[in-house]
């Protein structure tokens, strides 16, 4: 890129240069996503902006809505009918204290199992956890791009989530429901209810726990909650490999919680971790 007299272009007239030229050309193509990081390269601009940013920034311009519309739809996010919301449940620790491989838990203020630079982290940090707080976001922020959001999964994460009080379970799932319809509902029950029968109507509801807090008790509340899947933390099938890494389950425990669960009519994800300590890639395999 040629530089002005004077020297280089100050940033701002290079941001200008970035806008005026997606104005003009992001109408006749195909792939919005490669015409932003072509035209980020030509122009030698590092930070390329968000679809959000550069939205707000055509909208102050009064561009029309049709050059917009171009960065608004992401397909993907609701191609199969559903989107998909997740929130961060504040569950610092897990009941037998550490595997060896988590960053978080204890005074970090993060999830047992993530290092805190995960995006869905950051965002529920700085929402302090607020599961209302954060559906509503997710919603706001979807919409604003262009999606429907008409039927919902939530999926909430953060860690052993049938060890946490039952109260608490209740609570974070009742205050993603009220994030969802934007009503404060006045109980539990209500909530559900309200899931069931009011758009953005919600088609099921995950939680992640280990196998070994996955028995008849937990998995009956999980059905009076609407759970409708569960996402075992099962990292390994060796049991030998649970002992190097301070699982502190075996692997009888996910069998028995996969049965369990499976009688219930729950659909199960198992998590796993290849190389682990005393794994191989045979026994990963």
């Amino acid at each position: 890129m040629p530089e002005p007299p004077g020297g280089k272009r100050s940033d701002s007239s290079v941001t200008n240069a970035y806008i005026e030229r997606i104005i003009t050309q992001i109408k006749s193509s195909d792939d919005p996503t490669r015409l932003k990081l072509e035209l980020a390269k030509a122009l030698q601009i590092k930070a390329i902006p968000s679809n959000l940013e550069l939205i707000s920034e055509l909208k102050k311009r009064g561009v029309e809505s049709e050059v917009i519309a171009k960065l608004r739809k992401k397909p993907v996010k609701t191609r199969s009918g559903v989107t998909v919301i997740t929130v961060v449940a504040p569950l610092f620790n897990c009941p037998h204290g550490r595997c060896i491989y988590c960053p978080g838990g204890g005074s970090t203020g993060i999830p047992r199992s993530y290092s805190g630079k995960e995006l869905q982290i950051m965002l529920a940090r700085e929402l302090n956890y607020d599961a209302e707080r954060q559906v509503r976001r997710c919603v706001e922020r979807l919409e604003s791009m262009g999606h429907k959001v008409d039927k919902v999964e939530l999926i909430i994460i953060g860690g052993t989530f049938t060890a946490a009080p039952l109260e608490l379970q209740r609570g974070i799932i009742k205050a993603a429901l009220d994030g969802l319809h934007g009503q404060k509902s006045d109980s539990f029950e209500e909530a559900i209810v309200r899931a069931e029968k009011r758009r953005p109507y919600v088609s099921g509801i995950t939680i992640e726990t280990r196998p070994d807090w996955a028995t008849e008790k937990e998995a009956d509340a999980l059905l009076l909650m609407g759970v409708t899947r569960v996402e075992l933390g099962v990292q390994a099938l060796d049991d030998e490999i649970y002992k190097l890494i301070n699982r502190g389950h075996t692997v009888a425990d996910v069998a028995r919680a996969t049965r369990i669960l499976r009688d219930r009519a729950f659909k199960v994800c198992y998590h796993l971790m290849p190389g682990l300590p005393g794994s191989s890639p045979e026994k990963d395999v």
